[in-house]
């Protein structure tokens, strides 16, 4: 498309668009308005020259600089007619840069999100923008941080995962040199000095919780440097000495969020936890090693009781565990005994390999329950770890002190200015605006979607379910296309590719750590014939991009092996197909037996059973059912993230350092409250 046809494009988008859309808190100025004007500019105006851009950003720059620095001499109005051009100008220059360095032209929808994103800066009210999958919000979020950038503070760009932060990065560090802008991503692992690096540039690119984690090293540094001896600072600077007590950060001014439901919502139910250790096993390492046996030997109901996630030993399983006590010294013990043994009764009865966690060159590491993906930073906390280490006959290690924490919520709150874009708001809308101030607003898509959603299939076991998955499978590959089977866990997900693979079918499997080879799996499925099974979100933020023959055959097939409690979930894995006006198709599969509705609904199961066996399933609505469900878990969930943040309000002193003193230099790591 060329640059008159792109700008004719937009104003007949805009010309059929119905209401208005307006920046949060700036109600005088119009979306609408400054794409109309970016349009004009674009068709009006001679083809750009590569030298020129980083002029026109420089200019771009200087000019809204010194417009911050009259301050209150300029009227309201003057300071929207100002910052309207410059949006104007930045969109203009954004898309120029693309097309230099990509050899593409921005969409009309990209634009709007990103200004959805980023033009409520003058008045420090984000938003968010929900585009469907596949409308690239990589290229949004640039726009977006183009202009967050302008007054030199510096933004964060924040990704669920690194894998996505280096992928976005590597994508744009070109255009950002072109346009004379720094930017960087943050390395993982690395001296704090290629970190501090990092953060000096115009734009950061990292993952979510990766920024959190070095605010808190910077906030034990300050605490560290609040409590040395007057005079030292100035000491150290004269013998050239380093403390270690520099900080990596300058300030939180601007994150700009990818993925934002993701980062704030699902995994707000925990806190980032910085936390030290030292190296070598645990001095209670064979407490846990005989904690195991003792727990091997208990009986459920009779010697402990399960509520929920929780274990507790009954009268007479207390008696049994004290009676096995040997003499350990008070030093060997970092809990009562009979914590050890309910510890170990958790690691053996609720918490499952393949599922809850992998082990991974003689380490337990921990699986998200939300994407199916394998935490790199988190274990668990208060000896849990220990006794699932014990249960696997691993090294036991010590356990990690806290040294400082906080909610994700108050550290994304800190932030000046906060915005991000996401395919799924969904039932997160509110708690965005209530928690965050952020109000969403829809970009609809570019071209109409040709998504065939097909009914749900519902059986009664889940072997008659897997092997349903497979025969389906088959019959869309058979037809010249390629399929998708989305499952929640990693054991689900061998267990689908094995039924498949038995039915005389090959198949990628994909599930936990994302990577590049990863990314190049799920960038092939769209060939025909190809099936690739997957944990929910593995290779999500890669396109599959489909074959000719399977385009013209009906698309990508995605199978949703089984509802995942949030429905958002569930339709980030749907969204996989039929992306940009293709074509495409999905379809969820359903049983009794499925733990949704076992554990949250076993009504719903029964309900199915009888139906199945009158032949009545056209009477049952399954998919009202699975929503209920889903809404009341939403709820749940929602609530929980409301106790942790009234909790964190009524405690200020989240950053703290940790009262023991036995490693005066302990090896930090970032790692979440379990």
């Amino acid at each position: 498309m060329s640059v008159l046809k792109a700008a004719n494009h937009w104003c007949s988008a805009l010309t059929s668009a119905s209401g208005h859309s307006w920046f949060p808190g700036r109600p005088a100025m119009e979306i609408e308005t400054i794409l109309q004007a970016a349009g004009d500019q674009l068709s009006g105006r001679r083809e750009c020259r590569r030298g020129d851009l980083a002029h026109r950003w420089q200019t771009l720059r200087t000019r809204l600089l010194q417009h911050l620095a009259e301050g209150p001499r300029s009227s309201s109005r003057q300071r929207d007619v100002i910052w309207e051009q410059c949006l104007v100008d930045a969109l203009v220059l954004a898309f120029d840069a693309v097309e230099q360095t990509h050899g593409i032209e921005l969409f009309e929808v990209q634009l709007r999100a990103g200004l959805i994103v980023s033009a409520g800066w003058m008045s420090r009210r984000g938003g968010v923008a929900e585009m469907q999958t596949g409308e690239g919000k990589t290229y949004a979020l640039f726009v977006a941080s183009l202009i967050a950038a302008l007054p030199g503070r510096g933004v964060h760009v924040a990704t669920p995962n690194a894998y996505l932060a280096k992928r976005d990065h590597d994508d744009l560090r070109e255009t950002w040199a072109l346009l004379g802008v720094v930017s960087n991503c943050l390395p993982e692992d690395v001296s704090p000095e290629r970190s501090q690096l990092a953060y000096r540039a115009d734009v950061t690119y990292g993952p979510g919780h990766a920024f959190g984690f070095d605010y808190l090293r910077d906030q034990l540094a300050m605490d560290t440097a609040a409590r040395q001896r007057p005079g030292t600072s100035l000491l150290n600077r004269l013998n050239a000495t380093t403390t270690g007590n520099a900080r990596l950060q300058r300030g939180l001014a601007v994150a700009l969020v990818d993925e934002i439901d993701h980062v704030l919502i699902d995994d707000a139910l925990s806190p980032l936890l910085l936390s030290g250790t030292r190296p070598g096993e645990a001095e209670d390492a064979a407490v846990h090693r005989h904690a195991r046996a003792v727990a091997e030997s208990l009986r459920e109901g009779a010697d402990f009781r399960t509520t929920g996630q929780l274990i507790e030993l009954t009268d007479q399983g207390l008696d049994l565990a004290y009676q096995s006590l040997e003499d350990w010294s008070d030093a060997s013990l970092r809990r009562p005994w009979h914590e050890y043994v309910e510890l170990s009764l958790q690691a053996k009865h609720l918490l499952r390999r393949e599922m809850d966690y992998v082990i991974d060159e003689q380490s337990v590491r921990i699986v998200d329950q939300s994407t199916g993906r394998i935490y790199e930073d988190r274990t668990w906390s208060g000896g849990l770890q220990q006794a699932i280490e014990a249960k696997e006959e691993l090294p036991i290690q010590r356990e990690s002190e806290a040294l400082a924490k906080i909610t994700r919520q108050r550290f994304y709150r800190s932030y000046d200015y906060l915005a991000g874009v996401t395919g799924t708001a969904g039932d997160c809308r509110e708690e965005l605006k209530s928690v965050y101030g952020l109000q969403v607003q829809t970009v609809q898509p570019r071209l109409p979607s040709r998504r065939v959603v097909h009914p749900t299939h519902v059986t009664n076991t889940l072997e008659q379910k897997v092997a349903a998955i497979a025969e389906e499978a088959r019959r869309m590959t058979d037809a010249g296309r390629c399929v998708l089977v989305g499952t929640l866990d990693i054991a689900t997900s061998h267990c689908v590719a094995e039924e498949i693979r038995r039915q005389g079918l090959s198949c990628e499997l994909l599930n936990g750590l994302q990577n590049t080879e990863e990314a190049e799996v799920i960038a092939r499925a769209g060939q025909p014939h190809a099936i690739t099974v997957a944990t929910n979100l593995a290779g999500r933020g890669t396109d599959i991009r489909l074959h000719p023959d399977v385009a013209a055959k009906g698309g990508l097939h995605v199978i949703v092996a089984e509802h995942h409690r949030s429905a958002r979930v569930d339709r980030q894995l749907i969204g996989r197909c039929a992306r940009c006006g293709d074509s495409g198709s999905c379809r969820h599969f359903l049983s009794a037996e499925d733990e949704l509705v076992s554990q949250s609904a076993p009504w719903v199961g029964r309900a199915i059973r009888r139906a199945i066996a009158n032949d009545q399933m056209e009477t049952l609505s399954v998919d009202s059912q699975i929503a209920s469900i889903q809404q009341r878990q939403a709820k749940r969930a929602a609530a929980a993230r409301r106790q942790l943040l009234e909790a964190d309000d009524r405690d200020r002193g989240l950053v703290c350092k940790a009262q023991s003193n036995r490693d005066p230099a302990p090896h930090l790591h970032a790692l979440d409250a379990g």
